[in-house]
């Protein structure tokens, strides 16, 4: 089914929104943070509470919103700037959204602050540092694929007139004030948030005044071939993490590499499933494309909570199980943790697979068979639990997402607007 105005449109605004709310979200969470100036040490969290998950939760919405945000920036482009914009597209689905899970550490610090005195806080410190897999797969990857979506992001919109020069420019200097001053006193730390309203806002406005392009779409079709893709490498990457699982009591301190490894594969999994969702609602109905977008916030909330089976790791060597429970209890109690990261993220993951999946068959552009082994999937993840039969469900589920990517479109999807 072709993509209609209306649901080009519909994308438009979304994306538009989360230009704008990501920059104003990271303004407030720079200014709430309780650790600024030279007040860095252990024990700053033990006293601030309230602040330090709302900078956390807050700072890491800001990133989430980023993601769709730059993806609907950069899918206008073209031809012009479409390398950049293919670099730039990945630094975003894999580096951003691995990014914002980072931010899961502001939490577990404040939980292990409330339970230890601040020597052995930084015990924790090093033993997380020493996770190599974890380093490499997590913190390196993020840290870089966050600096060249900030960076390379307003590059390509402009090199592909999507923005022009002076927009982007205004988006890099805000980036730079923020690197810069980010942890400076209040208000110099908002300088860079605050440019990034201004210059994320200008952008939304030109993505909502489209202009017809014409031409070769090779960002397009490397979009489409991502996508594509992903239906096959999400679902198998899911089974991986599954089949790595070292124990399948959840003793992850049992096998401290295969508690990396496995962790690190299902992060993959549920972050490559949001260009294969994309890929699907593109060709698919309103619904479709409604369930998609919550299924993409939804999907890169959900992938960040495996981190927490490092951090449980390095809380496990660093103070033996005793200590290392007590720490993931207090953790649980924290309720903008739980109602604004995990619980959405988990909830809205698995619903909103099932729904995208329905809705492309709806659509006619897969089976109802295919939506069916989806579902099924699901259910079989939920309810086999671990072990080497917890893979049962990401097979399913990569047997019903495999046969939708072979399905082709019922009718071409006709040329994206380029914002003007």
């Amino acid at each position: 089914m072709s993509t209609t105005l209306g649901e080009r449109t519909m994308w438009r605004k979304a994306a538009a929104v989360c230009l704008v709310a990501a920059p104003i979200a990271l303004t407030v969470a720079t200014g709430v943070d309780p650790a600024l100036g030279d007040d860095q040490g252990y024990g700053i969290y033990r006293q601030h509470p309230d602040a330090v998950q709302w900078h956390a939760i807050l700072l890491h919405w800001a990133w989430v919103l980023f993601v769709p945000g730059f993806l609907g920036l950069l899918t206008p482009i073209r031809q012009r700037g479409a390398v950049l914009a293919r670099i730039a597209w990945v630094a975003t689905i894999l580096g951003l959204t691995t990014f914002s899970a980072l931010m899961a550490s502001d939490f577990v610090l404040l939980a292990l602050e409330q339970n230890l005195p601040d020597a052995q806080v930084a015990l924790f410190d090093t033993k997380f540092e020493a996770l190599l897999v974890t380093a490499a797969g997590w913190q390196w990857p993020g840290l870089l694929g966050w600096g060249l979506a900030l960076v390379l992001t307003p590059i390509a919109a402009a090199r592909g007139r999507v923005i022009d020069w002076w927009t982007a420019g205004a988006a890099l200097a805000g980036t730079a004030l923020y690197l810069l001053f980010a942890i400076s006193p209040v208000p110099i730390n908002l300088l860079g948030p605050i440019v990034l309203i201004g210059a994320y806002g200008t952008a939304a406005w030109r993505v909502m005044r489209p202009r017809a392009a014409g031409g070769p779409d090779s960002f397009g079709d490397f979009r489409r071939a991502f996508g594509r893709m992903c239906l096959y490498a999400a679902p198998l990457s899911f089974a991986a993490g599954m089949a790595t699982v070292p124990d399948a009591d959840g003793d992850f301190a049992s096998d401290p590499l295969m508690t990396q490894v496995s962790a690190l594969l299902l992060h993959l999994g549920w972050v490559l499933f949001v260009p294969a969702v994309l890929h699907l609602a593109a060709r698919a109905n309103r619904f479709t494309q409604v369930a998609a977008g919550v299924t993409v916030l939804a999907l890169i909330n959900f992938s960040g909570l495996m981190l927490g089976d490092s951090a449980d790791l390095a809380a496990h060597q660093a103070y033996g199980p005793e200590t290392a429970k007590r720490v993931s209890e207090t953790l649980g109690t924290y309720s903008s943790f739980a109602f604004g990261w995990a619980m959405p993220g988990m909830v809205l993951t698995l619903l909103g697979l099932i729904a995208v999946a329905v809705g492309t068959a709806v659509s006619g552009a897969a089976r109802w068979w295919h939506a069916a082994m989806v579902a099924a999937g699901v259910v079989a993840f939920l309810g086999l639990g671990l072990g080497p039969i917890g893979v049962t469900g990401p097979l399913l589920m990569l047997a019903g997402f495999a046969l939708m990517a072979r399905e082709p479109a019922a009718v071409p999807a006709p040329p994206v607007p380029v914002a003007g």
